[in-house]
């Protein structure tokens, strides 16, 4: 009898034991899907006609309907797959910052319309560089910067220091909106002479004293060069490779992204402590 008893409280045990085990399996299977839900890769060619759609909607004043979709791409932004990007950290943090920018322009209720459209516009900008390596839309616009410095060129070259300086003020505010796609979307090496230059003129302003406009000629030239080199493949460190390769892009992605938000909280509670 007594036999019998501890065989029938080993079966018991069984079988609880086996539930228990089902259970937990169970668990984390479901708990698994759902993460593979929630991690599901998101195209970026997906993010690129949602912030063509938010430009429209910005320009025709549509501002709740923006911000509703610029909080959709805020919670699906971090999913994106760069695995067909070679994009480096520096990279990737210009096309967030580009993004947060962009969810200002229908948050912050002081800027001007003109400020909306071109926040957006950048962030459109940005995020077709990254995906059009051949004819990206930055180009035409930095086309019409040559254009412009034609004009600015004229105005030194008239002895006419205050045009030149009201035109280049203007024509830095026009380049402010293709930066963050040249950031994004070019190799560092390819931009950094005509961006250096760019921050040499902006600071010393003698040369719109000089006649011979030969600071602005050197300007067009470089900004000539950047538009007319083959593009190349972006790289990106060995060692940032290795990691997008073991954790996966769309995780990589996730806590740069992640990281970024962290460093802006911090900027912003140190601004208010100061």
């Amino acid at each position: 009898m007594r036999s019998d008893s501890v065989y029938a409280l080993d079966n018991t045990l069984l079988k609880y034991g086996l539930a228990v085990i089902l259970g937990i399996l169970l668990f984390f299977s479901t708990i698994g899907q759902t993460m593979g839900e929630e991690h599901t890769d998101m195209d970026l060619k997906v993010i690129d006609e949602k912030a063509s759609l938010m430009y429209d909607l910005v320009k025709d004043g549509k501002y709740e309907e923006a911000k509703q979709l610029h909080e959709w791409m805020t919670v699906h932004f971090p999913s994106v797959s760069f695995d067909d990007y070679a994009m480096n950290t520096n990279q990737m943090s210009e096309l967030f910052r580009a993004f947060d920018r962009a969810g200002e322009s229908v948050t912050k209720a002081d800027l001007s319309e003109q400020q909306r459209i071109q926040y957006i516009f950048a962030f459109r900008l940005a995020v077709d560089a990254v995906i059009s390596k051949e004819n990206p839309l930055w180009e035409k616009s930095a086309e019409r910067l040559l254009v412009n410095l034609d004009e600015i060129e004229k105005r030194v070259k008239n002895d006419d220091p205050e045009a030149a300086r009201q035109s280049f003020q203007d024509w830095l505010l026009q380049f402010e909106i293709i930066r963050p796609a040249i950031y994004a979307g070019v190799e560092e090496k390819r931009y950094l002479p005509f961006i250096s230059y760019v921050r040499y003129l902006d600071h010393h302003s003698d040369w719109m004293e000089s006649t011979d406009a030969e600071e602005v000629i050197k300007l067009k030239s470089s900004l000539h060069d950047l538009l007319s080199e083959q593009d190349e493949q972006s790289s990106a460190d060995p060692s940032l490779w290795l990691v997008m390769m073991s954790i996966g892009s769309a995780i990589f992605v996730s806590l740069t992204y992640v990281g970024w938000r962290k460093y802006k909280g911090e900027k912003q509670r140190q601004h208010l402590r100061d």
